[in-house]
């Protein structure tokens, strides 16, 4: 069962916990971090902590739907903005990389693995999320389909296309397998998005 602090916002305390949390959970993982180590970092009461976040699950579900909030609707911007294709398939792949640089705690847990229980406090944000992502990336898709400007593919296949090698790296980099950062590689993959989806 979701927690009662799942979406984005909430009090001064409710955030200070999950500044905490998202520390934690860098260092420790999930399954290292445990609902007093927050509450005793924090500075909270026992109180205070249970009131906002019922279970260690609800407070990383939060988490989670902030990442990827922040994440997606860096790509959206790029699509309901009036470039031309190119601009937008290589915008979207570089707010990507520059997020995931900037924010590496919180992408883990977008590009990371979290256990069912997490998820299923995220609902029903999480999947509400993702669809409301996937309506506008299929619509600008097939619209650029539609007016011969990218191959025509299934959704499946161009947004994999397009995203799937960025999110790659991106898991790499943040598991420390890469001695590149994603700056050093956004010019790359943007055009190797932009080379895979365009009809030559």
């Amino acid at each position: 069962m979701a927690g009662r602090r799942v979406t984005a916002g909430g009090s001064a305390t409710a955030d200070r916990i999950s500044a905490v949390a998202l520390r934690l959970l860098a260092v420790h993982g999930y399954a290292g971090v445990s609902m007093e180590d927050i509450r005793r970092d924090a500075e909270v009461s026992n109180g205070s902590l249970y009131h906002h976040f019922r279970t260690r699950a609800d407070l990383v579900a939060r988490l989670l739907v902030e990442a990827m909030t922040e994440v997606q609707d860096r790509a959206l911007q790029h699509v309901d903005a009036p470039d031309d294709a190119e601009a937008v398939v290589r915008g979207v792949v570089r707010a990507q990389l520059e997020w995931v640089e900037h924010h590496p705690d919180r992408a883990r847990l977008v590009y990371g693995e979290l256990p069912d229980e997490v998820l299923l406090a995220a609902e029903p944000h999480f999947s509400s999320r993702n669809r409301a992502y996937v309506t506008a990336m299929r619509g600008w898709l097939e619209q650029q389909m539609a007016r011969e400007t990218l191959i025509r593919r299934p959704f499946g296949v161009a947004h994999a296309l397009w995203a799937g090698p960025t999110q790659e790296f991106c898991r790499h980099w943040l598991h420390g397998r890469s001695r590149l950062s994603p700056s050093d590689v956004t010019d790359d993959l943007a055009a190797g998005a932009w080379a895979a989806l365009v009809l030559r």
